[in-house]
This record gives structure tokens, sequence and C-alpha cells, in this order.
């Protein structure tokens, strides 16, 4: 694959967010420009190392770039404001604004565990000083807005840092879990599936799952209540129709019931091996159908992955 169309198949936010980054840099171009200067960018740099080595006086010309404004973005904080979503995890203010094609930074990449505690610290964080997130570690940092980063580093408490590695811990779930769906295949008749589902009348539904949902009850914590009555609600009255249709397309050669099953069988092991909660993956799931459909109906995708959950594609069952 070819570096431009490796950029151009990223999500839409991290393109984005890297012509952000070049336009702090002083490149003017714009989100669909990205993929390509980025391609120019890679270039100069494979022509420029290997002058290095073939020449035997080499001169390196870099790629031109206009000067680094003050206000520039570093490249290195790209991450920790794409792990953000560009907004405060605390307040949910704008990391990032724009003004005349540049990006203003309105944040500080803040250390969650004081770098440099007090003996008064220490005697409170007691044993998370001794975490390896005391390094300058990655897990150890957060982009918070100005305001948010100085309440944070005065007299930071230990019970404000557990708060924030908390935070900082859904941060990275989330993101990894971003991450994860943006890479995984979902076969593009599922968006047939979808649409009837939104689409459909009472009457088409007169034939409910007779049996409980007991697939549900089996995988779900009993105390996780409002999770157990959407799934069962969904199973209950859309299992029998949702499986019609899945044998409808099938004999008609229009989808395979097992490529798409597999399809989330595999999402759903990776998001759970990101150590997602039931409710994340639930939530995360219905999001990877509705941006990979173009579905206009959230509820619809709801009932789709309660489908998966009650055919066994979806969550493990509860250990005895």
């Amino acid at each position: 694959m070819k570096f431009e169309e490796y950029i151009s198949n990223l999500s839409v936010d991290s393109i984005s967010l890297l012509g952000k980054v070049l336009r702090t840099h002083g490149f003017n171009v714009t989100d669909h420009k990205v993929p390509s200067k980025c391609s120019d960018i890679f270039s100069s740099i494979i022509e420029n190392l290997a002058a290095t080595v073939t020449s035997i006086s080499p001169v390196i010309q870099p790629f031109p770039a206009p000067s680094k404004p003050y206000n520039a973005i570093p490249s290195s904080d790209l991450y920790l404001l794409m792990e953000a979503n560009s907004l405060c995890p605390s307040c949910g203010q704008t990391l990032v604004s724009d003004k005349n094609n540049s990006s203003l930074g309105g944040y500080v990449i803040t250390p969650i565990i004081p770098p440099s505690p007090t003996e008064e610290q220490i005697a409170d964080f007691e044993d998370l000083l001794d975490l390896p997130a005391i390094s300058e570690a990655f897990n150890n940092k957060i982009a918070l807005c100005l305001d948010c980063s100085n309440r944070y580093t005065s007299n930071t408490t230990r019970d404000e840092c557990e708060q924030m590695m908390d935070i900082k811990e859904r941060l990275h779930r989330n993101f990894a879990a971003y991450e994860t769906l943006d890479k995984m295949y979902l076969e593009e008749q599922i968006e047939a599936i979808i649409r009837q589902i939104a689409n459909v009348s009472q009457d088409q539904l007169s034939d409910p799952l007779n049996l409980t949902a007991v697939r549900v009850k089996e995988k779900v914590p009993a105390s996780n209540v409002p999770l157990i009555i959407k799934m069962e609600s969904y199973v209950v009255h859309y299992y029998n129709f949702i499986k019609s249709v899945f044998s409808q397309l099938e004999q008609e050669d229009k989808l395979n019931f097992e490529d798409v099953a597999a399809d989330v069988r595999r999402t759903y092991r990776k998001l759970h091996a990101d150590g997602l909660s039931q409710d994340e993956i639930f939530d995360k799931l219905v999001d990877w159908f509705k941006n990979n459909t173009k579905a206009q109906s959230v509820p619809a995708c709801e009932i789709v992955v309660a489908f998966f959950v009650q055919s066994c594609e979806v969550f493990h069952a509860l250990s005895q």
C-alpha cells in the first residue's frame, strides 16, 4: 500500500487532526490535500536519507517548510489530543481551535502524578509514587485545557489524582477501541438489514420470540438491569424478524450470515481484549454499525447488536 493511500484510509477525525498539525507548521493545506502533502514530506525524508548513503559529499535539501509559528502544536502532542478527541476531559472545552488556517493550542500536556511531589504529597500518595506512570511515560500524561490544568496541578490531592487516572484509563480504552473499529471490516450488505429494521412495521413483528432471551441473562450480570432490559426487549421483538431477513438475503445470494457473524465476533473479541466494559462494548459496536453503514437510526443498530448477543457472537457467558 502506498503511503498516500495509507493516510487516505485513516478516519476523517485523524486526517483532520493531521491537517491541523501541518497548518501549525506553516503548510497551507486543506484536509482533502493532507494525504498527498504527507506523502510529499515522507518522500523528501526518504530521498534525503538516501542521499547521505549514496553521495560522497551529500548536500541534504530538506523539504521546504515555512517557519514554525509561535503557537505551533508539537507533533509529540498529536496522539494525546486525538486520545481526548481534542476536548478537555474535565470540562469539555475545545483544546485546539482554528484561526486563519492555523491551529491555536489552548491546552497543556499535564502530568497526572506530580513529577516533583511535596513532602505532604509524598505522604498522601504513598504507593502511587511507586507506579511506573510516575516517569515521563505516556500513561502519566493527559491533555487538559489551561484552566483545568492549572486547577489540577495546584496542590493535587490523592483523590484528584485517582480521578484523573480513571479519566485517563477511560480515554485510553475509548481511543484504543476507536483505532480497533477503524481497522475492522464489516460486510457492506448488513446495511440492508439495518434499513429494514428502521422501516419495519409493527405488523411485521407479529412473530416475537416465544422464549425469554435466556442467552442475554446468561451473559450480562444481574446488576446491569438497564442493559438487560434494553437487549431483552429488542431480542424478544426483533430476533425472528432479523433472522428471517438474513435468511432471505442468503437465498438471494446477497449476503452470507457466517461472514457477517465472523466480522462481529472478531470485532467483539478485539474490544474485549482492549478491556472495555459490556456497556462500552455495546455502545462501540453500535457506533461501528452506524459508521460503516451510514445508518441514520441508532436504535436499529442497537437492535442488530442485541441480535448478535443472542446469537452468541457478542459477550461471553458468565462464569458460574
